[in-house]
C-alpha cells in the first residue's frame, strides 16, 4: 500500500471521527431541546388539569357540568395535537442534525470506494 493511499484512509478515519463527534453533539442538543419541551408540556398539562378540576368542582347544575366538559374535552384534544406537533418537529430536525454528518461520510466512503479498490485488488 502506498504512502498517498494510507494518507488518505488516515484522513478519511479522522474525518469520520469528526463526523461521529458532530452527530453525537448534534443528537445531545437535540435531546437537551426535546427533553426541556417535554417539560414544558408537562408543567402546562399540570397547570391545566387544576384549573380544570377547580372548573368542574365550581360547577352548580348538569347543564353547566356537561358544557364545561365538552369545552374542556375539546381543548385538551386541541393542546395534545398542538403539542404533539411540535414534540414530533423537534424529535424530526434533532434526528436531521444529527444524521447529516453521517450521510456526508457514507456518501465520502461511495465516492472513495472505487479508488480504494483498485488498490485491494
Amino acid at each position: 500500500m502506498s504512502a498517498t493511499v494510507f494518507d488518505k484512509i488516515v484522513a478519511f478515519n479522522k474525518e469520520t471521527t469528526e463526523a461521529l463527534v458532530k452527530s453525537s453533539t448534534a443528537a445531545y442538543k437535540g435531546f437537551e431541546e426535546l427533553s426541556k419541551a417535554t417539560q414544558d408540556v408537562l408543567t402546562k398539562t399540570v397547570s391545566s388539569n387544576d384549573a380544570a378540576i377547580k372548573a368542574l368542582l365550581a360547577v352548580k347544575s348538569p347543564a353547566e357540568l356537561a358544557d364545561l366538559q365538552s369545552r374542556l374535552t375539546r381543548e385538551t384534544v386541541e393542546v395534545t395535537i398542538a403539542e404533539s406537533r411540535k414534540l414530533v418537529e423537534l424529535a424530526s430536525s434533532a434526528y436531521t442534525q444529527a444524521i447529516e454528518p453521517l450521510n456526508a461520510r457514507v456518501a465520502a466512503l461511495q465516492a472513495l470506494a472505487p479508488a480504494f479498490a483498485k488498490f485491494a485488488a
